[in-house]
């Protein structure tokens, strides 16, 4: 299991990083379709642990109902739907550093990253310029 340490060098290793920081860090995947998305992987601690959270924008509050927000929280596999201090709808997954791989990274940062993408086309007025 790598540390947090681990994971943010393989991150600057493996990807251009758009913010680094102590604690958090954030890559925008771009998309053939033309299309980017950025997402945001920090460090938490929770119930004895360490946690990492992915988090991606979607849309604005009023570009989403919430009855729609809850009704795709129940299709996803990995992650949900939430609202975040600006009123965006966020798609995050939390998972524990404790028991991950560099395989686990990898999987929900990409998955995150692709869903969020995903509604936001649905649901967004535009696409994010990152």
């Amino acid at each position: 299991m790598p540390s947090w340490e681990e994971i943010q060098q393989y991150a600057r290793s493996n990807y251009k990083l758009a913010e680094d920081e102590e604690n958090w860090f954030s890559l925008v995947f771009g998309y053939d379709s033309g299309r980017s998305q950025k997402i945001w992987v920090r460090k938490f601690e929770a119930m004895d642990g360490e946690w990492l959270e992915f988090r991606s924008v979607v849309c604005k509050l009023d570009e989403m109902t919430p009855i729609v927000a809850l009704r795709k929280n129940r299709q996803f596999v990995v992650g949900s739907l939430g609202l975040d201090k600006d009123d965006d709808y966020v798609f995050i997954h939390n998972a524990p550093l404790d028991s991950m791989d560099l395989d686990e990274f990898e999987r929900p940062l990409h998955v995150v990253a692709h869903t969020a993408d995903q509604l936001e086309s649905q649901y967004a007025a535009e696409d994010d310029k990152w």
